[in-house]
């Protein structure tokens, strides 16, 4: 039964049509309905109409009014949970920035393919541009002696004794097979060849094409060091119909988060290469843009001006952070401060968020709307809060003399013409115009067998070889028609900022004792309310934001990116803001206005993550983190599903009581802070906490 839906959530034409409950595309419903029926807490009697259409067969059109019909009889009705204020409210009363959700929020999780997939696609996908027609000159514009180089090297092709390249037939030694690992030793020999003829013209460190390891997600993300040196993403497959289709750019944006989460990066370029298809990708902090795909057989000068542009771009043209320098072996920024340029040493690496379209970390990618977390966190400094990392320094990252952002100096001329915005469907009798047959030696034929379906019981009834459903006929739309409505929709500019504190510590989940966690709640529920009354609301309490000083014996609160202050009288404009659902507060996972009581009930989801992941010291003193399946999963669980399951928590009584003095409060009152801390302190005394304590030191 969960394979039929698992298929269903794989085909393209679910990410085409649109969800009836909320913004984007279907796939995110069908996937939400896979993890409930996944995890017993869907009925499937409440799906039988959808089996049944997909086991007789019935036409595409009846299957997709059958799958509406079943998300419409599978989805929970939400219920407010947080009691009308009896005393003067602080709550937000405007109408808010709507919560998002994305891969940077994943905690003690494995991150395994099947689960990151979906919540990838909802971060990427609301921002994607695609057939972008000046793609090519506006990445590799600017690259010196390009144009005449890869003229050079084309011309060298063609006039070896045994040509390379062949006019109106293409690359003479292409793998018919269009294998990946053959493709792979056909593009590593041809660079040789390539760099051999650049008459001298020389990147400025050397490069190669190298194969990464094909279990890329399967493991611990500790484990993972394929791309500490990746300077272009690329995925290769060996069927030309791939072009342009969903998987293809999900496997490539897999690499792209993983090199953000690796390296110091404005933005990834990519291709991918589908048979003979090639298509180029660019990756940034507000999502992914790709070019128009070309036959490299037809389009053989444009092939070399590629590889070659890869080849000889610098470092900056490539994505590194250029406000990154390093020099002696030292790694630092430079910042303008007072009028005098300091130069700070980075002793260790800058934390790094495992996202795409995200505000990545210390170098913080924020929405131009928001308000600057610089400007707050010095407000709070000046009004001398206490437990919040104090104000050193904020400003706005230059590059190439201009204050950087996306759309006016990591985009470009990308953001002057409008590609699509979606994957490319098509009906099952009408073949795709990019796959057809290019000049002489061809891989088509042979790719479009290789791609038959292994699912009969899906594809009978169906003119076309592929296993997928088409789109129903009142929801297919011509590209035109679809772009002439949605042209010029805007990508949400990000401003590059860079915010410097003065209070050094470490993350509450590298505590090295039980005392050593309470010690940091303990300062991060007094850092909050001190905040609060200065007028700020933090509203992203999160493990990664509750540090501990140096001797662990205090703590405080960190990042003030999605803080606001209580005296608005309206929302930033930002389209999202972006927390850790783990962590978030029923009401707020539900969309209730944001009160301090959320923040609140949220350092309770912190100490309980806390007690049910943290496994003490191992025998070189370093901190270990159990990972546990039973609650890895609801990292990718859907706002409801998670709502569920805290309901849950709260209402076992006993559960509670074992692991804590006190369950959250529900109504609104600032005396819940003294009494969180009360709590907190009368645990710190335990003498199962000290005795824990004392074994661990």
């Amino acid at each position: 039964m969960n394979s039929f839906i698992g298929t269903l959530l794989l085909l393209p034409a679910a990410s085409a049509l649109p969800s009836k409950y909320r913004l984007g595309d279907l796939s995110g419903d069908i996937a939400l309905l896979y993890s409930s029926l996944s995890s017993r807490q869907t009925d499937i009697k409440l799906i039988v109409g959808l089996l049944h259409a997909l086991i007789t067969q019935e036409e595409d059109q009846k299957i997709w009014d059958k799958i509406y019909e079943a998300l419409a009889r599978t989805r929970p009705i939400p219920q407010p949970t947080t009691l009308p204020p009896s005393r003067p409210s602080f709550t937000l009363s405007f109408q808010q920035t709507p919560w998002s959700f994305n891969t940077g929020g994943f905690v003690d999780t494995s991150e395994r393919r099947k689960e990151v997939d979906n919540v990838l696609r909802e971060e990427l996908l609301p921002n994607l541009q695609i057939d972008i027609s000046d793609f090519i000159p506006t990445i590799f514009g600017h690259t010196l002696g390009l144009d005449e180089t890869a003229e050079t090297v084309f011309h060298q092709c063609q006039e070896e004794d045994t040509p390379l390249y062949i006019e109106g037939s293409g690359w003479t030694e292409w793998p018919l097979s269009a294998k990946e690992d053959l493709v792979l030793e056909w593009l590593q020999d041809l660079m040789k060849r390539f760099v051999a003829w650049t008459n001298g013209v020389r990147p400025a460190a050397s490069r190669q094409i190298y194969q990464g390891p094909s279990t890329y997600l399967d493991g611990s993300p500790v484990k993972r060091k394929m791309d500490a040196q990746m300077l272009v993403a690329v995925e290769l497959k060996s069927n030309p119909i791939e072009d342009g289709q969903e998987p293809a750019w999900l496997d490539l944006a897999t690499y792209a988060r993983e090199v953000f989460r690796t390296q110091d990066r404005r933005f990834l370029l990519g291709f991918t290469l589908c048979g003979y298809m090639v298509r180029l990708w660019h990756f940034d902090r507000s999502g992914s843009s790709g070019s128009s795909s070309f036959d490299i057989n037809r389009d053989g000068l444009k092939f070399v001006r590629v590889m070659l542009g890869y080849h000889l771009m610098n470092d900056e043209q490539l994505g590194l952070d250029p406000t990154i320098q390093q020099s002696d072996g030292q790694r630092y920024v430079e910042i303008t401060r007072d009028n005098q340029i300091e130069r700070l040493i980075l002793t260790e690496e800058i934390r790094k968020h495992a996202v795409v379209a995200g505000r990545a970390a210390a170098y913080s990618w924020q929405f131009e709307e928001r308000p600057e977390e610089g400007e707050l966190i010095k407000e709070a400094t000046e009004k001398g809060v206490k437990n919040i990392a104090r104000y050193y320094h904020h400003e706005t990252a230059q590059v190439d003399g201009k204050n950087d952002d996306i759309v006016e100096n990591v985009r470009r001329a990308l953001m002057k013409t409008c590609g699509r915005t979606r994957f490319k469907q098509r009906p099952f009798n009408e073949p795709d115009a990019s796959a057809s047959e290019p000049l002489g030696k061809s891989v088509a034929g042979r790719s479009r067998s290789q791609s038959q379906s292994h699912n009969p019981s899906l594809s009978r009834k169906r003119s076309s070889s592929t296993a997928q459903i088409a789109p129903p006929a009142s929801f297919k739309r011509s590209c035109s028609s679809f772009e002439s409505r949605h042209s010029g929709s805007p990508t949400h500019n990000r401003v590059h900022r860079l915010i410097i504190t003065q209070d050094p510590g470490k993350p509450i989940y590298k505590a090295s004792s039980r005392v050593a966690i309470i010690n940091a709640l303990i300062g991060a529920v007094s850092g909050h309310e001190s905040l609060l009354n200065a007028g700020i609301l933090h509203r992203d309490i999160s493990i990664g934001n509750i540090m501990l000083t140096e001797n662990e014996d205090d703590g405080f609160l960190i990042d003030l990116d999605l803080a606001i202050k209580t005296s608005n009288d309206r929302a930033s404009g930002a389209p999202s803001k972006t927390g850790t659902k783990i962590f978030m507060a029923i009401g707020a996972l539900l969309g209730e206005p944001h009160s301090f009581m959320h923040d609140l009930e949220s350092f309770f989801w912190v100490l309980f993550w806390i007690c049910i992941h943290y496994g003490g010291l191992d025998k070189t003193g370093r901190v270990k983190r159990r990972m546990l399946p039973k609650y890895e999963k609801l990292n990718y669980a859907d706002s409801r599903e998670l709502t569920k399951w805290k309901k849950g928590v709260i209402d076992d009584e006993t559960h509670c009581e074992r692991k804590f003095p006190d369950k959250p409060e529900r109504t609104e009152d600032k005396r819940s802070y003294p009494a969180m801390e009360a709590v907190l302190e009368k645990a710190e005394v335990n003498p199962n906490v000290l005795k824990s304590s004392a074994k661990s030191t």
